[in-house]
């Protein structure tokens, strides 16, 4: 029997459902059930009934499942008590983040992981409503993105603050100067997805100097924006971060007023000791 065996059993247990727990701990469906499948032949009972809607525990399952939590729990607090010997952090933390809100996320990510190497990381792109979502039902420990609107019960902690600037292809003559939106009238726009709270930026800042852009295209992933814009299939209002994204050349102006994008961390509630540290070092 082995611990990795245990706790896809647990898992599969407390979501009771072979494809929600594969998820939640990011196995693949195919390897978290032969495992389990595994642990049952080795025991010589079978733990799970497989239904329609799920799994359900059978009596050996539901036995199992008590010492399964006891052991898990007293390998994590010895594993915890010989890090604070060795000055090592380890454990796991999950995150969920929007490709256009995170550009700067993979490189905090790597300086994190070399400051605690102890600590798994998993990261998975999503939707801002797929991540919101991935929260609110503990698949995640934490979001990194953009709201558009009021997330709930979820805690949200701004983390950065960054001016919209426009995008256009070389030669325009906007380029390299200052521009108010106005002048942007009738011109085709590559917007954010609709819903997303760039997309609301832009729309809301257009509006308030008396027009409302027209979305030739509706993008969210940066470097397809960039590609795009630098194709000459219209202008782009971006977080300045995105100008840092490899990519065709395009030309930049600051716009005047600048519209404010702003990237929060989103949490379900007490983040587990790495989750807490992943988040105090993006607030860094």
């Amino acid at each position: 029997m082995e611990l990795r065996q245990l706790e896809y059993f647990v898992a599969v247990a407390r979501h009771g459902h072979f494809g929600r727990a594969a998820g939640a701990i990011y196995v693949t469906q195919p390897a978290l059930s032969q495992q389990v499948r595994r642990l049952e032949a080795e025991l010589g009972v079978a733990l799970l009934r497989r239904t329609s809607r799920g799994v359900e525990l059978t009596p050996a399952g539901e036995d199992l499942l008590a010492r399964a939590e006891s052991i898990l729990a007293e390998v994590t607090g010895a594993r915890s008590a010989m890090d604070e010997h060795a000055g090592v952090v380890r454990g796991a933390v999950r995150v969920a983040a929007t490709a256009a809100d995170a550009v700067r996320l993979p490189e905090v990510i790597a300086a994190f992981h070399r400051e605690h190497p102890g600590v798994r990381i998993a990261l998975r792109q999503a939707s801002a409503a797929e991540a919101l979502e991935l929260v609110r039902s503990g698949a995640v420990d934490l979001a990194v993105l953009s709201l558009a609107g009021d997330p709930g019960a979820l805690t949200v902690t701004p983390l950065a603050e960054e001016p919209l600037r426009l995008i256009v292809e070389t030669g325009d003559p906007l380029a390299g100067g200052s521009v108010r939106l106005g002048e942007l009238s009738g011109r085709p726009f590559v917007l954010a997805e609709p819903g997303s709270a760039l997309r609301a930026t832009a729309m809301e800042a257009c509006q308030a100097e008396g027009f409302s852009p027209v979305p030739l295209l509706e993008v969210g992933d940066p470097s397809a924006v960039r590609f795009l814009v630098g194709a000459r299939l219209g202008v782009a209002l971006v977080p300045a971060s995105w100008l840092e994204v490899p990519g065709p050349e395009v030309g930049v102006a600051v716009v005047a007023p600048a519209p404010v994008h702003r990237v929060c961390v989103v949490a379900g509630g007490e983040l587990p000791p790495a989750g807490a540290l992943l988040a105090a070092r993006l607030r860094s």
